[in-house]
């Protein structure tokens, strides 16, 4: 059974907005963070970087939040990656081939 239990803490590192995001990514939960995550892109100056330290799981869902994300990313301008993948989340990345539309970093001070 899920954690439906899922967070996200947002910060400004430069000209760039660090997302952590912590529980499970997914059907459960997404939507309480999905218009969150909307604000912050619209609101960054250069770029974003999800940081996925804290997620153990994600599902469709998950991905579609993520790919809406960098839709609206490129849509205006900004840069966008992702960091910190545990192995189960990078190994979905890999089987769906998503780690070919994001930039992917093994840890936050690499994205940076």
């Amino acid at each position: 059974m899920s954690d439906f239990t899922i967070s996200i803490r947002s910060e400004m590192m430069g000209e760039v907005v660090v997302v952590h995001i912590q529980g499970n990514m997914d059907v459960h939960n997404t939507h309480h963070i999905e218009q969150q995550l909307m604000d912050i892109v619209r609101e960054a100056r250069s770029g974003v970087i999800f940081d996925l330290g804290a997620v153990n799981f994600i599902s469709s869902a998950g991905i579609r939040v993520l790919v809406t994300s960098l839709r609206l990313c490129q849509d205006l301008g900004i840069k966008i990656s992702i960091c910190s993948l545990k192995p189960a989340v990078e190994k979905v990345f890999d089987v769906i081939g998503i780690n070919q539309l994001f930039q992917i970093y093994p840890d936050l001070n690499s994205a940076l």
